[in-house]
């Protein structure tokens, strides 16, 4: 039989807390984080930080911030980075250099084909 005694605990259990990490490039810009609450067999690496071990299930970069935050912009540039021990954002200066640093797409397949035609037209003497 269930009864109040054998189902809720008279006093709070210390229940031990999920370690958060992050890894971080050779920059310290940071590119990965989790809690090994949903992710106990993982293991941690040479560039890993551990943020904390008393955190809770998800993932979170400071206490009491978002669940699972995003760490990195629409194009795929870091948002923070690991600064004298601490998570910092990173400054738009830090994302704008990065950001001018990737580099130019290459031509889509209709771009060099056009490119490739005016080249042999031009080889041709023929203008289009």
């Amino acid at each position: 039989m269930y009864t109040k005694e054998n189902i809720i605990p008279e006093e709070p259990q210390d229940l031990p807390g999920n370690r958060h990490y992050i890894v971080t490039d050779d920059l310290g810009r940071i590119i990965d984080g989790w809690s090994d609450g949903p992710h106990p067999n993982r293991q941690p690496t040479d560039q890993t930080q551990l943020l904390t071990d008393q955190g809770g299930y998800p993932f979170r970069l400071y206490p009491g911030g978002e669940e699972n935050p995003s760490l990195y912009d629409m194009d795929g540039i870091p948002l923070y980075k690991w600064e004298d021990g601490h998570v910092v954002a990173r400054t738009e200066e830090e994302i704008a250099a990065d950001r001018a640093a990737i580099p130019a797409p290459p031509p889509t397949a209709q771009e060099q084909l056009r490119a490739d035609v005016d080249f042999l037209a031009a080889m041709q003497g023929v203008e289009l």
